[in-house]
Parts: C-alpha cells; structure tokens; sequence
C-alpha cells in the first residue's frame, strides 16, 4: 500500500494531530465526570437502592482492563489499517461514551464504558506516529509535554466545571454526560473530514517509534546493539519487568485514585462541608502538568544519579497525600497545597521513571518495544487489582482502614525502586 504519492502536509498533519489530543481530553474527561457522577449513575441503574463500592467501582476496573488490552494491540491495529483507519476505529470506540449513556442496564453500560476506555487508550498510542510525521524536532518536547498532560488537562477540566456548576451536574446525570460526550462525537466527524492516511513511522522491526528514537538519542548507545532476538518469552523471565511493573503499578495506584474513586468518598467521610472533592481533582492535576513541565524543561537536562531521585520524589509524593489526607476534617486549605505538592512530585519524576529502561546496558529496540508492551500491561493489571482490593476494604472494613490500604499499596513503588538498577552510578 503506498501511499507518499498523495501524503497529508504538515499542516494537515498538525490538525489531525490536534484532532487526537483532543480526543484524548475528551476521553480523560468522560472517564472522570463519570466517576463523579457514580452515585447518580448506580442510583438510577439500581433504583436508588445502596449498592456496595465493588458494584460503583466496577466501571473503572473495566476502563483500566480495556487500557491494557488496548496497549496490548494498538500497534498490530495501526500496522495493519493505517494511521486514518486506526483512528477511525479509535474515534469511533471512544463515542460508545455517548451510546453508554442510553443504555437500560448498567452491564450494558458497563460494557460500554469499556469500549470507550479501549479507543480512548488507542488513541494516545497512535498519536506517536503523527509526532513522528509532522512535527519539527525542535517542537518535540513541547510535543511531548501536551501528550503527557493531556489526562490532567481534561481531569482539570472536569473539576472546574463540576465546581461552578455541580447543582445542576447531578441533577441530571444523562445530560451532563451528554455535555461531556457529545464531543467524541464531533471530533469523529472532524476526522472523516479532515483526515488524511500515510505509511506510518512504525514497522514490526521497529513497532514504536519513539523507543526507537529515544534508544539511539541515548547518551550511552552510539548504535543499536547487535544482541540475540529477544522475545515476549524472554520477556516474561526478564526480572526487571516484573519489579519496574510493580512500581508502575503502585505509581497508578498513588496517582489515578484521587482522580476517579477517593474523591468521592473522601467527600463521604471527610465530615467537613468545606471539603470539595472538585477541588482534589483540580489540585493533583494541576500540580501534575507543573511537575511534567518542571522534569521537560529541568530535569531532563540535569545528570543526576535516578535511584535516588525516584525513591526520594516517591517519599515526598505518598507524604504529601498521606498529609492532605489527614487534614481533610480540619485544614481543607492545607490539606488542597498538599494534594498539588503530591501531584507536582508525581510527574516532576515520571519521565524520569519511564525513561529508565532505554539507560541498561545492552539495549535495543526490539527488546525496549517488548518491555514496554509488557510494562503498561501489567502496571495497569496491578492497578486494577489494588483498585478492587480497595472497594473489599472499604466495604467490609470501612473508610480509615481502605485509606491505610490505599497509602500502603503505593508503597510498593519505593520498594521496588530500590531493586531497580543505578544507571547513573557515580563517577
């Protein structure tokens, strides 16, 4: 299939890719207003009868089982159809948030919800390869710095609404939905209009291109490495990805929760009416796009040794929740800068953390693809299994007891940060 002869400029590549960034928001603010609207959600599907937290956390533990099917095949997707019909199949997973709102069962739902979650997750996936096309290199980081604030921009989004208009959210949970999920819809539309197909950067010796990218950008690899082929089942027995899934794991489970279950019942068991679980949201997301800037613009340019880097930035990250926590029933000022200093902490470390496996020795891209593959499978697999653990807490043990759970998982990152290897050792 060739298809240069009739490729998209740059300009219309920047559309398109404006066109997925902006799907990637519309997805991230579907997933949580839904979440805010759970009670509204389980009370009309269950008649108003009270329903255990298993039952109303049971479309998040779908999303995050759609993310890691998504990631598991998003490039066989891409490879196979192209950049305009992958997208297509995306956009059109991700208005399944509008037809979920219609449905008559909450499995039905449900269901629904998690095939927005898989074209949502596509999504972000696919994007690298316009990246790859159409943007200059001297924008790349800044390209970079949108991708990866995407999730908190559209969470921002949502808590500021929810702030000036929550009366008449829940009122109403359809509409209020509909508000939100009209707009996959639009930008599908914008799509059949405006987009344009081209070979894609990717191909199954190099299926992600900015493994490929970062790998031989390395300041230790001058060329890729001439190693055996490596193998999903050499990847299975790779030690490393079972401990950096499980710091990855409990880094979601840190960062995720406060965006999508703990507000809510924060809110529920706070017994302070000036506590706005808007107000979490907001201050998390917005110190995690400052943090993501701050480690683009700072971090990256500084040599440092990572362990401890990681370990202390996960200590201040759990610390600043744990505080914002406790001062919920009393200091909701205090408690709000607390949730933004865990937010910043959060994401000054995350490109830091992710970036870490291109530094092992004797890395190619081959191998890096197939962890990487792996790593978002798993990390989101922990989550979602701490997810489901913290509704049981929270059910058969109460709310003091599912907080505790909740800080002890995200340990787990510090602990196995510190099994992880020092690429930067000292000189």
């Amino acid at each position: 299939m060739k298809l240069s002869a009739n490729s998209p400029t740059r300009k219309q590549g920047i559309l398109m890719f404006t066109i997925l960034i902006a799907a990637y928001v519309v997805f991230a603010t579907n997933w949580v207003a839904g979440s805010n609207l759970s009670k509204q959600i389980t009370d009309y599907y269950f008649n108003g009868e009270k329903v255990s937290p298993i039952i109303s956390e049971v479309v998040n533990y779908t999303i995050t089982i759609a993310r890691i099917i998504a990631n598991l095949l998003a490039a066989f997707i891409l490879i196979k159809l192209h950049p305009k019909k992958a997208a297509i199949l995306a956009l059109f997973c991700l208005c399944f948030s509008f037809f979920a709102i219609f449905t008559h069962n909450y499995w039905l739902y449900t269901f629904s919800r998690m095939i927005m979650a898989f074209g949502g997750s596509m999504i972000i996936v696919f994007i690298n390869s316009f990246v790859a096309k159409f943007i200059p290199n001297d924008k790349k980081i800044m390209t970079s710095a949108i991708i990866t604030a995407a999730y908190n921009v559209g969470a921002a989004l949502v808590a500021i609404l929810f702030l000036l208009f929550k009366e008449h959210f829940v009122e109403d949970w359809r509409y209020t939905m509909i508000g939100f999920s009209i707009f996959s819809i639009i930008l599908f539309i914008c799509w059949l209009m405006f987009s344009h197909d081209f070979e894609p950067t990717i191909t199954w010796k190099h299926p992600n291109y900015f493994v490929y990218k970062l790998l031989i950008e390395s300041k230790e690899i001058l060329h890729e490495e001439d190693a055996k082929k490596y193998t999903y089942a050499d990847g299975f027995k790779d030690k490393f990805i079972y401990v950096f899934s499980l710091g990855f794991g409990g880094f979601l489970f840190l960062y995720v929760m406060p965006l999508v279950s703990l507000p809510r019942v924060v809110a529920e068991h706070a017994h302070n009416t000036s506590f706005k679980p808007e107000f979490m949201i907001l201050t998390v997301t917005l110190g995690g796009i400052i943090g993501t800037l701050f480690s683009l613009m700072v971090t990256r340019k500084l040599n440092f040794r990572r362990k401890p880097f990681l370990i202390s930035h996960g200590v201040l990250m759990i610390g600043f929740m744990a505080l914002g926590l406790a001062f919920v029933s009393t200091n909701v000022v205090l408690s709000y800068v607390m949730f933004s200093l865990s937010g910043f902490f959060m994401y000054s470390q995350y490109p830091v953390y992710l970036n870490l496996p291109y530094e092992l020795p004797n890395m190619n891209s081959q191998r890096l693809t197939i962890m990487f593959g792996i790593f978002w499978a798993f990390g989101y697999a922990i989550y979602t299994l701490f997810n489901f653990t913290w509704s049981l807490v929270l059910n058969h043990f109460g709310y003091n007891s599912s907080i505790i759970f909740y800080l002890l998982g995200s340990l787990i990152y510090i602990i196995f940060v510190f099994t992880f290897p020092e690429t930067r050792p000292k000189k």
